[in-house]
Parts: C-alpha cells; sequence; structure tokens
C-alpha cells in the first residue's frame, strides 16, 4: 500500500520546489549591531511551548514560531515557502500529497530528524485521549481518518500519513483541499522528538529537557516573568541567522511595556496603547509597524444560558453599537470596523453583512429596542450582563466604551477583568456570559475563520450550533470550483450574521512599537507570523 501511494503521488505529481530565501535577507553593505539579542513583550504567560498543544494566537503561539519549524513557513511577504520540506508534490486528483524533507535535519541535540517525526507528532495531536484541543486542525485539512479518530471511533495510527523512508512524507486526504499547504505552518502540523516526549512525558517542554528544530532552542523559563531562547546551532539555515538569542517578557500591562520600550529595555511591545500611537504617528511613525490580520476583535455570547440564548437579545445588543465610533475614537490605530467575522484580506471573498447595516444609526436603536421589548426587556426590567475581558487597557477601554452604548437599551453591564490563563479557563468551561474574545484564521480562506462556529468545534466558545450553517461549510469544502465555494461560505457568513453568537467589532491591524535598528519585520503576513530569524539589528 505504501508504494502504491508514493508511486501514485510521484507519477501524478505537480512539484513545488523551493526558490526563495528563508533567513535573514541583510542587504549588501549593511553594517550590523554587535548585541543581536531581541527583547520583545509578548503579552501574557504561556501555557505551553508544545506545538502540538500551543493556543494559536496566543503567547505561546509566538514563541513556538521561533522554537520549532513546519514543513512550510512564510517569507516577509507572507507567501508560503519551504521549509523543514524542500519540495511537494500533489496529485492529479488532489487526494495525495508527497513531501520530501531536506537532507540531513536536525533536532537541537544533534539527533536526526525524519518524517517519522511528523508522523508521531499528528498521531499524538489527533489521538483524542490527549485532550488536545488542536487536533481539530488535522481533521479541517481533511487529513483521511481524522475525523473518525477525533470521534474515538478509530485508532491515531490510521491517520491519513505514512514515512515510506527516513525523508519522504505521504499524506493522504479524504478529499481535495485547496489550502492544504498553506494549513502546513499551523503548529498543530510542525514535528515533536518522540523520544523525549515519552521519555519526560508533559514536563518535556522543561529546558533542561527540552528539544527543537527551529531556529532556536530553549534556554530559560521564568513563570510569569520571561522566555529565553538561543541560537538552535542545529538548525538548518542557523548560518543565515543573524539574531542570537530572544527573550519574551510575560507583560500584560501596555503602561509597564511602553515604560520599558521608552527606557530601550524592549525592542518590539506586543502592542500600541491609543494615544502613544497617536502620538508617535505624528512625530515618529517609523517606530510604528502594522500587520493587517485574517482575524477579528469580537464579543462571543454564551449562548447556552438565557437571555442570550435568544438570537433577538443578541441581535440588538450587535445593532446599536457603534464601530465606527469605536475603531475611530477608542481603538483609534487604523483597524477597519468590523460587521462580519471574515476580514476582507481574501482575494475573491466578499464578505456577508448583516441586514442593519443598511440602516441609520436612528433605525438601528429604534429596531434594537423592538427586538428587546420582544424578549421582555426594557426600562421596568432591564437586561443586566457581565462583560469578562482579560487584562488589558485596550480591553478595558473597549469594554466600558460599549457599555455606555448598551445603556441606550437600558442594559446595565458589570465588567469582569480576568488575567489571561483565567480567562481561558472561563471561556472554554462556558463561565461567562458574553466575553472579549477574537476569531481567528491560520489559512487565507474563509473557512479558517467560519469553522470555529460549528457544532461542537473546540474553538467554539458561544456554544452555538446551527446544522444549516455546519452543512454550507461542509458542502463548500467539496466544491471544486472556488467561486462556487466562496459562494457557500458567503451563504454560511450571513446565517451567521443573523443568528449572532458573536459581534464583529473590528479586524485586526496588529500595531507594535519597533526599534528603528531592527529590520526584517515582514511586510505581510496575515497569520500575524514574525519569526526572528528573519530579522537583524542595524547600527544605530
Amino acid at each position: 500500500m505504501k508504494k502504491l501511494l508514493l508511486s501514485t503521488a510521484i507519477a501524478l505529481a505537480v512539484t513545488l520546489p523551493a526558490t526563495t530565501v528563508t533567513a535573514a535577507e541583510v542587504p549588501s553593505g549593511t553594517v550590523l549591531a554587535k548585541s543581536q539579542h531581541l527583547v520583545r513583550a509578548n503579552g501574557a504567560e504561556p501555557k505551553t511551548v508544545d506545538p502540538g498543544f500551543v493556543e494559536s494566537g496566543g503567547p505561546g503561539d509566538v514563541i513556538v514560531n521561533d522554537l520549532f519549524e513546519g514543513l512550510v513557513i512564510e517569507n516577509l511577504q507572507g507567501e508560503t515557502i519551504p521549509g523543514q520540506a524542500e519540495s511537494w508534490h500533489i496529485s492529479d486528483d488532489g487526494k495525495t500529497v508527497s513531501f520530501t524533507l531536506r537532507d540531513n535535519l536536525l533536532w537541537s541535540d544533534g539527533t536526526p530528524l525524519t518524517a517519522h517525526d511528523f508522523v508521531y507528532a499528528w498521531q499524538r495531536a489527533v489521538d483524542n485521549k490527549t485532550g488536545n484541543a488542536t487536533g481539530i486542525n488535522i481533521k479541517t485539512a481533511n487529513v483521511l481518518n481524522a475525523d473518525a479518530i477525533l470521534a474515538g471511533e478509530k485508532a491515531p495510527d490510521t491517520l491519513g500519513i505514512q514515512a515510506p523512508d527516513d525523508r519522504t512524507l505521504i499524506v493522504t486526504l479524504s478529499h481535495p483541499t485547496p489550502y492544504f499547504i498553506s494549513m502546513m505552518s499551523i503548529k498543530t502540523f510542525f514535528p515533536v522528538p518522540r523520544t523525549t516526549v515519552e521519555k519526560y512525558g508533559d514536563s518535556w517542554t522543561r529546558a533542561a529537557h527540552f528539544v527543537s528544530n527551529g531556529a532556536y532552542v530553549l534556554k530559560q523559563w521564568v513563570p510569569n516573568e520571561k522566555v529565553e531562547v538561543e541560537r538552535n546551532r542545529h538548525y538548518r539555515d542557523n548560518d543565515k541567522t543573524v539574531i542570537d538569542g530572544v527573550t519574551y517578557l510575560a507583560l500584560s500591562s501596555q503602561n509597564a511595556e511602553l515604560t520599558r520600550y521608552q527606557a530601550g529595555e524592549i525592542h518590539m511591545t506586543n502592542r500600541v496603547q491609543l494615544e502613544y500611537y497617536q502620538k508617535l504617528i505624528k512625530e515618529s511613525p517609523e517606530q510604528i509597524q502594522a500587520l493587517r490580520l485574517l482575524g477579528s476583535y469580537v464579543y462571543a455570547f454564551n449562548t447556552r444560558t438565557a437571555p442570550f440564548d435568544n438570537a433577538d437579545v443578541r441581535r440588538a445588543l450587535s445593532m446599536v453599537i457603534d464601530r465606527d465610533l469605536l475603531v475611530d475614537k477608542v481603538t483609534g490605530q487604523g483597524e477597519p470596523a468590523a460587521y462580519s467575522v471574515v476580514p476582507d484580506i481574501i482575494a475573491g471573498y466578499a464578505a456577508a453583512l448583516p441586514s442593519f447595516t443598511e440602516l441609520d444609526r436612528k433605525e438601528r436603536l429604534t429596531q434594537a429596542q423592538a427586538l428587546l421589548a420582544k424578549t421582555g426587556f426594557g426600562k421596568d426590567k432591564p437586561l443586566t450582563l457581565t462583560l469578562t475581558y482579560n487584562t488589558s487597557e485596550n480591553h478595558k477601554k473597549i469594554a466600558l466604551a460599549i457599555a455606555s452604548m448598551w445603556k441606550q437599551l437600558g442594559v446595565k453591564v458589570e465588567l469582569n477583568n480576568m488575567e489571561w490563563n483565567a480567562y481561558l479557563a472561563a471561556k472554554s468551561a462556558g463561565d461567562f456570559t458574553v466575553a472579549r474574545s477574537f476569531a481567528f484564521g491560520d489559512f487565507a480562506e474563509p473557512s479558517a475563520v467560519l469553522s470555529s462556529f460549528t457544532c461542537g468545534h473546540v474553538s467554539n466558545e458561544t456554544g452555538y450550533c446551527n446544522q444549516k450553517f455546519d452543512d454550507l461549510l461542509t458542502k463548500a469544502a467539496k466544491a471544486g470550483d472556488q467561486a462556487e465555494r466562496y459562494q457557500l461560505y458567503h451563504q454560511a457568513e450571513a446565517l451567521l450574521g443573523e443568528d449572532a453568537p458573536i459581534i464583529p467589532l473590528y479586524h485586526y491591524n496588529h500595531t507594535r512599537l519597533v526599534k528603528a535598528n531592527l529590520k526584517g519585520f515582514p511586510v505581510n503576513n496575515p497569520k500575524g507570523n514574525i519569526y526572528a530569524k528573519d530579522m537583524f539589528f542595524v547600527q544605530p
């Protein structure tokens, strides 16, 4: 069977070779700074740096970007380029993908990295006995049998992935998946060192035991303070890597990170405070770097609890929010106002907008009041809710602004601020009524964002479930024509907008403060990936 799959993949292959530089691109004549150690604020304490378990878009995800490498990565323009794989082949029927790994790949401890390490990592990630929430990515990629394995109906070793030799990895899909290669830069698909994982169990990610395959290796982890990494001398492109090490600071306070940035202790912040952004954009704009992301800042309802199990209540609260005022006066850093969950940065896709966007402000308020009255709420019986958000000055400002807008409906709001890990745990457990949240896509496809609202999806913290929505996404995934697929996604997004389990507020335009002598910041990366190996300091 293995030989048949391999010969089929090669015989019917479309070959995509490595053609792009994959490490720091230092212009000729550049005078590098003597110190090449990057210090960046990372928002919060990471839960893990295990690539198979790390939460997408969180502080651990940022660190794993530097510690590990998948089959593919992105360049500074956001284009998918070879990583651990030197090339790949896609069969004519689109259901078999064969990767050829680069020769002589090594783990950071000097032991060989082979295709078998990918097989082990994928089977481990999809095993429902681990309680892993990211295994859903393998199902989303349509890897054969992933859905049955996640459901406990089949064993992990039946997953459609094989390694007939050390450098060949063959993946069998249940049906053609146009976005499959792009998904390979998601952390779930990264390799892990089997010997180390099985020897140390959950403690394999401690610095004393840690083994990685990316440009860096874990040096130190001081809980609630910092994570430090240093160059991995066995990394395939180490001779082209310039940054010697990175320190990631767990700073949830934007005041603290701004103070340390101004003092020269931080080279790259995680966010920018609105007041400082507005000052710098006029006086020193070269310090501000921004990335449009395939993601939206949203408020999520817990649709499992009354009265938020009623779509009229949810629609009323969404309708009365003035997004334009929010992004102009509160966030104020170039974020596009959002009425849809999918940003308008996917070529060929037109997002679906709810019908109330055609109304003016006065008409929206009138209709919202009518919807609430219909559900029994009004002046005599005001709707009360708790709004949960993780620690951040910006999140607090947004919450206060929206609470003020909801007062127009007589809604009483209690703010609930939580630290990052407690906030994640509360959302996961359904211990909230309305929560600050986010919807991100890990690959440039509408389904990357929309799929997290399907029934029972591990990222569906709202509890929303509409079988019609799920059926539209399933049908779209099987459509061979992009126009047909995108039309089905549009219908699904329109349905999501009418059901309103979330309130999209704005699309992410992630702005950071970056020291002027730090070069190699990506020009475009909708996933938000910033690789330290691409960066370098020049002499000030």
